[in-house]
């Protein structure tokens, strides 16, 4: 009823609005009305952080940072109204030294800490709470406690994917289905995890029908190692070992568990203020964090991970106004961790894909950020007849990050025992001065006898059934990787990348380079992109003696090139996009094709896409095509649809993607569902749609899905009412939750349903006490009183009897009835006039 309240004194106070604005502090002054009960019980309403004493539902903020929304206890000290909250509130959320006299379980920010303080603010039940930071312990501005960490719901769900696929090329048909599902099951922590897909094909007359269990496991968050425990089928990590699929038992670092200002890879601030000042760290021109410190040494650890690269700026503003600057060099690669910051990964268990009885397996990797120029990092697998170990780091200087590791390796193979070692060496840099930006060159060796684990596995395999074992990584010797960004200001920007590697046994050699450049003119964006793809490999087919029948050397080369340009286009209020392109290559010859793409609904959720083009193949007829294709986002999921159609084909597809959550108050259907989500039950409010929901809406059963939710960190999920009944009002349209990755929580919003109306009242005794709250037959508050005996309330029947109360006293009620006609309750808000009589 918060919102009734406040909508009545507004307006009460609009007359008064010419003479707020002209004045700095203002009050409601009882004696304006004496002889008359108009006024009484206004004065309670002079402070802005004014309330009753009793217990309410607010938001706890804590110097700025939002803590948690829950009951807070609100009783008089004197002629004040405080706040009380237990000891323990203060001692979850850090706060060094309490006040605990006596046995009081409960004392007002104030009387707890010396020196707190609090706002409350009325209207949008928030309490803001201020401790001065030298009491409090110092953790991350972004911190999330784990306490505030939300399992949710036991529930089902599944998540589907289907597809269907036509095609009529030159007479021949063939048809393709697809159906990809991803189902869970959570119990509490515990959630259980299954991918599968069936599929369906048609080539003539030929049909075939497949479904595959592809992975099943279990995992469980572990908040106090900061870790993801998961047990079944998955994947080792790549930090330091090539990942492998397998089934078995993992535990890993969960780096979402972090505050994300300790995510990623920044370095420590260090510095000495002169007196309370303020410091801003900025990098390439562009502010990064800013923060207020007090005289003498400072720390800033929890600057947040960026993606460029470039030193840091550090500004020292004094009180005086005077200014200080040094410099932080700053350069990062994928490996660089935070000072005092560790990851781990420990896995147990049998390698997938390989038909082999010795694919047991161990890993156990361990990082740690030594400091601010330094990551150490090593780790070790095990597996039956192998073994390998690598130890490396990141070394950060003006030179730019270094990074440099060697694994050693030593397997029992088909032919014999091999040996041997890999070293890997990569660089980053960024050049400020000319805006080039080394994102990554890597160089790796490794000797003959080196041998990751799964191309073990794959020769061990190979040998079982007399086949030959081929992979990327088997026999490589050298590979070299280089990506390069340059700025050109306003001419745009550049990029070059490429790769080169190179085998034992004369396996031959790979080689890919693309290159890249972007501008914009006035509104038009533009790209030209080339590339270069070169492989030379040995023919060694062996005859049945096992001689080689030949050793030719073969090679093959493909060059593409591409420009393409995208033009905004104006309809009304909607913008959509003309593109245009041409590639040329020498296998598939020069194409051209223009599309235009765009949203058909103000809220895009439906979209469309039409394009045409012309194909010119060497040695072959031009061919001419087009292609259309509409996409729909709605409550229960997500619709596509596309026709093309050439000189010598057609085909058509359909699709629906979404998910189903199978809980307490039945099935809900709705969008594709990320890793962590959440159910929202609105009773009453059909049509509310999901802000930012991907078309998910409150269906008649009062429930919707918001398909995704980041883990450990503060969501504000809100509710849109602009398409939901007349009759129904929400109390809060927003909610804030912290949950566990994988979590499914519950959102509750509390509705009022019934038919907003203002009510013009009369009374033998004259006026009523603006700010008197209306009651319904079931002693429910269901308005206020405002300016002019106008009460504004939301009638929860046709017909009924609300009381006005302004005291305790039996003199100081009045009730009266009211009914409303058939098409009243369709309207947003109807008039009604009404007697108050003493009740």
């Amino acid at each position: 009823m918060e919102k009734h309240r406040w909508l009545s004194l507004c307006l009460l106070g609009g007359w008064a609005l010419p003479f707020l604005l002209q004045a700095e502090n203002y009050t409601f002054d009882e004696a304006l009305l004496l002889g008359s009960d108009y006024g009484q019980g206004l004065a309670r309403f002079n402070s802005e952080a004014s309330v009753a004493p009793g217990q309410y539902l607010v938001d706890i903020w804590l110097n700025g940072r939002f803590i948690a929304r829950e009951g807070v206890m609100f009783r008089g000290e004197g002629e004040d109204v405080t706040p009380c909250l237990p000891l323990v509130f203060y001692e979850q959320n850090g706060v060094l030294a309490l006040n605990t006299p006596g046995s009081e379980s409960c004392l007002s920010p104030a009387k707890r800490v010396t020196g707190a303080s609090y706002v409350f603010d009325n209207a949008l039940l928030r309490l803001d709470i201020a401790i001065p930071q030298a009491e409090m312990v110092q953790v991350p501005h972004d911190y999330v406690a784990p306490e505030q960490w939300q399992a949710g719901e036991s529930l089902l769900f599944t998540n589907y994917n289907s597809n269907f696929y036509y095609s009529d090329a030159g007479g021949s048909q063939s048809e393709y289905g697809w159906l990809g599902l991803t189902a869970g099951i959570n119990f509490g922590l515990w959630q259980l995890r299954q991918q599968s897909s069936a599929s369906y094909s048609r080539y003539g007359d030929k049909k075939r029908y497949q479904w595959d269990n592809l992975q099943t496991w279990l995992q469980r968050p572990v908040a106090a190692l900061q870790s993801t425990l998961s047990a079944g089928q998955s994947y080792s990590g790549g930090n330091l070992f090539s990942s492998m699929a397998f089934t078995g038992v993992k535990l890993e670092t969960d780096q979402r568990m972090w505050p994300q200002s300790r995510q990623g890879y920044a370095p420590e601030i260090r510095g000495t203020a002169a007196s309370a000042a303020r410091v801003v760290v900025s990098q390439n021109g562009r502010t990064l964090y800013q923060t207020n410190v007090a005289q003498g040494p400072f720390v800033i650890n929890d600057l947040a991970s960026t993606a460029w690269q470039g030193d840091l700026q550090v500004d020292v503003i004094e009180a005086d106004g005077s200014r200080s600057q040094f410099t932080v060099p700053f350069s990062a690669l994928p490996l660089s961790l935070r000072p005092g910051v560790w990851r781990y990964n420990a896995v147990i268990g049998r390698a997938r894909d390989y038909d082999t009885d010795d694919n047991w397996f161990g890993d156990f990797t361990l990082e740690r950020g030594i400091a601010n120029s330094l990551t150490a990092n090593g780790g070790v697998r095990l597996g039956k007849e192998y073994a390998s170990t690598v130890l490396g780091g990141v070394w950060a200087s003006e030179l730019g990050a270094i990074g440099a590791d060697v694994t050693a390796s030593s397997a029992q193979l088909p032919d014999g025992k091999q040996t041997g070692w890999r070293s890997q060496l990569s660089w980053s840099r960024s050049f400020n001065a000319t805006g080039t930006n080394v994102a990554l060159a890597g160089y790796r060796y490794s000797t003959a006898g080196y041998r990751d684990f799964s191309d073990v596995l794959g020769e061990r395999n190979a040998a079982k059934y007399s086949d030959v074992w081929r992979s990327d990584t088997l026999s490589q010797r050298n590979q070299f990787t280089a990506t390069v960004n340059q700025q050109l200001g306003d001419y745009g920007s550049i990029w070059l990348s490429g790769s080169v590697s190179d085998y034992y046994g004369e396996r031959g050699r790979n080689t890919q380079l693309q290159f890249g450049y972007a501008n914009q003119w006035r509104q038009i964006s533009y790209n030209l992109a080339a590339s270069r793809q070169q492989t030379f490999w040995r023919d060694t087919t062996r005859r049945a003696d096992g001689q080689p029948a030949q050793n030719a050397r073969h090679g093959q080369t493909e060059n593409i090139v591409t420009l393409t340009f995208s033009v905004p286009l104006k309809f009304g209020e909607r913008e959509d996009y003309l593109s245009l392109s041409t590639s040329h290559s020498k296998s598939s010859g020069t194409s051209y094709q223009a599309s235009l793409a765009g949203s058909i609904t103000e809220d895009d959720s439906a979209s469309y896409a039409v394009s045409a083009g012309y194909q010119n193949s060497s040695g072959e007829a031009a061919q001419k095509n087009w292609s259309a294709s509409l996409q729909k986002m709605t409550s229960f999921g997500t619709l596509n649809g596309s026709y093309s159609q050439a000189e010598n084909y057609k085909q058509w597809s359909g699709g629906m993607r979404g998910a189903a959550v199978v809980h307490r108050g039945g099935v809900t259907l709705g969008p594709w569902l990320g890793d962590t989500f959440a159910l929202v039950e609105a009773k009453g409010a059909e049509g509310a749609r999901v802000s930012n929901g991907q078309g998910a809406a409150i269906n008649a059963q009062g429930f919707a899905l918001v398909p995704s939710l980041t883990p450990y960190r503060f969501n504000n999920v809100q509710l849109d009412t602009r398409n939901m009944a007349a009759d129904i009002e929400l109390e809060d349209n927003q909610q804030r939750v912290a949950p566990y990755a994988g979590a499914a929580v519950k959102l509750s919003f509390s509705t009022i349903k019934g038919t907003a109306a203002l009510i013009d009242v009369t009374t033998r005794r004259g006026s009523l006490p603006a700010g008197a709250e209306v009651f319904d037959e079931h002693n429910q508050i269901v308005g206020m009183v405002g300016q002019a005996n106008q009460v504004y309330a939301r009638l929860p029947t046709t017909k009924g009897q609300l009381t006005v109360r302004w005291g305790e006293g039996p003199d100081e009620r009045c009730a009266f009835q009211y009914q409303l006609t058939d098409d009243q309750p369709q309207r947003a808000m109807i008039a009604l006039t009404a007697q108050c009589s003493d009740a």
